[in-house]
């Protein structure tokens, strides 16, 4: 009687233990997932390939409508969606309040940035 008890103890743990596997495997690969979480590490990374590449002089209009109306079902204001951090040299690109992205960039300048309509406009000094 006593080993059917264990062998009943060991399956159990063993069921529970793999239910808590699967469910953080589904969460995880929900989370990931996530369409607003595509779209900042890919706007991110859009951005820091174009400053990468940029001359100093160089005026770039960005078009991000998809991304700002991503952004703003989520709650996040156009202009505060997207941030570039010059001392660092980093693209910070946030599309909703719980989660952001950065992504560096190596070109040695210092870039402005503002907000017209759907577009990003960068200037890069």
């Amino acid at each position: 009687m006593n080993k059917k008890a264990d062998l009943l103890h060991e399956n159990l743990i063993f069921i529970v233990l793999n239910v808590i596997f699967f469910v953080m495997m589904i969460l995880f690969v929900q989370m990931k997932g996530s369409a607003i979480h595509i779209a900042e590490e890919e706007t991110a990374k859009q951005i820091a390939i174009i400053i990468d590449v940029a001359k100093p002089g160089t005026d770039l209009e960005i078009n991000l409508k998809d991304f700002f109306e991503k952004a703003e079902d989520k709650g996040i204001k156009r202009d505060k969606s997207v941030r570039i951090d010059n001392e660092k040299n980093l693209v910070v690109v946030k599309g909703s309040k719980d989660s952001f992205y950065d992504y560096s960039y190596f070109n040695d300048v210092n870039v402005k940035f503002n907000f017209k309509d759907d577009y990003l406009i960068l200037e890069v000094v």
